[in-house]
């Protein structure tokens, strides 16, 4: 259905009948020629988070995105509330490198303690003499020294003082240029305050956008009803400009997205009939990612695929760590990491947890050899340590003691290959979502920097 069949549909009256579109306009996929038109005539509405991730984007990526949010022109806007919420978090945003490199170098001086350790206890195996072991100790001690000099040099330093004087920020600067006379005013007292408690009554009652936000409830300071104030201020601009809304954000959460399959497939159908009925235009929704995906092919923007991907990572990366999606301690930030050491080190136990999620939460003992390629009747004592060691290993680098529930339990039901025998293992319901989401971060962080060689331990 194109924008002119959705408006006939809209304006249908009872006495001649209803279109099997009326009402449902979330649910119709647009066509090539509808984002054309959106593309090329209609408002650009950017979220918060696309403009926080230019910090975290790298220089093509940052220059395709600012490139392509260029060639709206006077068609681009920011609702005031976006505003508000960058600055309040701008510094936040410039601290994420330094932040993010001091966690990995911490992560690494841990594993070259281990590291030393290991390599000292197959020094005392071989005998090997004092003089070679120290050389041999000194060139990995060395690789790390060199690996980790290497990071500090990629990040950029110049972040805190940029924090210090906005003149010297060269995202603000480019923003400052981008946006000039394209802000929203902010809402006046009344009509502020009227946003507010119509925002936390739709929180109450789950009406999108912005319920998934209620738990900020407990701050005190209205930050709970943040996406609808956006939402209101868009509705208003929308009907005052007459133009089909597209949407771009970073946020992907239920409360803006229709989901399937856990991806994001368009706008919930209350939002686009919402604005429908209020402005009598169309929404549409992207994320950042497939905004470069359409501009390369619709306005003509140079976008190498290497910057599709960034901005795909770094926006899945951003919002796990801000979506606070954790159950029992675990977070994705902190599943991805265990996974990551378990795809070098422990390949069949990263294996084995799959499997049992993609079971419903249960792995059997036969799977396991066919997993790892073992002979029948193989023991599989001792089968879960390399998955709590390394889970013991990130807790410490997260600060904490230790994460619960166990990734990986034994079971011991019926015992059915002896007594003491493991029937299997079972991997606990409530962490398979997070548990997916970090594989898909994990995958997308792997495309982006293909890893060396590793092996894998039974």
């Amino acid at each position: 259905m194109t924008d002119a069949e959705a408006h006939d549909t809209s304006e249908t009256n009872g006495s001649e009948g209803r279109s099997i579109f009326d009402g449902f306009s979330g649910y119709v996929t647009p066509t090539h020629e509808d984002w054309q038109n959106v593309l090329s005539n209609g408002m650009v509405v950017v979220d918060t988070n696309v403009l926080l991730n230019l910090y975290r984007y790298n220089q093509d990526a940052r220059t395709s995105l600012l490139d392509t949010l260029d060639k709206f022109g006077v068609r681009l806007w920011v609702p005031n509330q976006v505003m508000v919420e960058f600055w309040r978090n701008r510094e936040n945003a410039l601290e994420d490198p330094e932040r993010q490199l001091q966690q990995s170098i911490a992560a690494l001086r841990s594993n070259l303690e281990k590291a030393t350790s290991d390599f000292r206890g197959w020094v005392n195996r071989v005998s090997l003499d004092r003089a070679s072991a120290t050389i041999l100790e000194s060139v990995l001690e060395n690789a790390f020294d060199e690996v980790i000099g290497s990071m500090e040099r990629v990040v950029d330093s110049s972040g805190l003082e940029m924090e210090r004087d906005t003149s010297k920020d060269k995202v603000l600067s480019a923003l400052a240029s981008l946006l000039k006379g394209k802000v929203g005013s902010p809402l006046n007292v009344g009509t502020y305050a009227k946003c507010v408690i119509d925002g936390k009554q739709r929180l109450d009652d789950q009406i999108p956008p912005g319920y998934k936000d209620k738990k900020k409830e407990a701050r005190g300071d209205d930050f709970e009803v943040g996406d609808y104030l956006v939402w209101f201020q868009l509705m208003q601009e929308a009907k005052d400009r007459a133009r089909n809304v597209l949407l771009v954000t970073g946020d992907v959460k239920e409360d803006w997205w229709r989901i399937r399959n856990r991806m994001t497939i368009g706008p919930r159908n209350e939002l686009a009939e919402e604005l429908l009925r209020e402005a009598g235009v169309r929404l549409y929704m992207l994320k950042p990612d497939r905004l470069l995906v359409l501009a390369r092919e619709f306005l003509k923007v140079t976008v190498s695929e290497d910057s599709v991907q960034n901005v795909e990572l770094v926006d899945a990366q951003s919002t796990s760590e801000s979506s606070d999606d954790s159950v029992d301690g675990w977070y994705l930030s902190s599943l991805v990491e265990v996974l990551r050491k378990l795809r070098t080190q422990a390949q069949v136990q990263e294996a084995t947890i799959k499997r049992a999620v993609e079971n419903g939460g249960y792995v059997s003992r036969e799977e396991i050899y066919e997993i790892g390629g073992y002979e029948p009747g193989r023991m599989l004592k001792g089968f879960t340590r390399p998955v709590t060691r390394i889970s013991l290993e990130v807790a410490a680098d997260f600060g904490l003691s230790r994460f619960h529930p166990d990734l990986l339990t034994p079971v011991y039901a019926e015992m059915k290959a002896g007594f003491g025998w493991v029937d299997g293992f079972r991997v606990d319901a409530g962490i398979h979502d997070p548990l997916e989401k970090a594989w898909i971060l994990l995958d997308m962080s792997d495309r982006e920097e293909p890893s060396g060689d590793s092996s894998g331990a039974s």
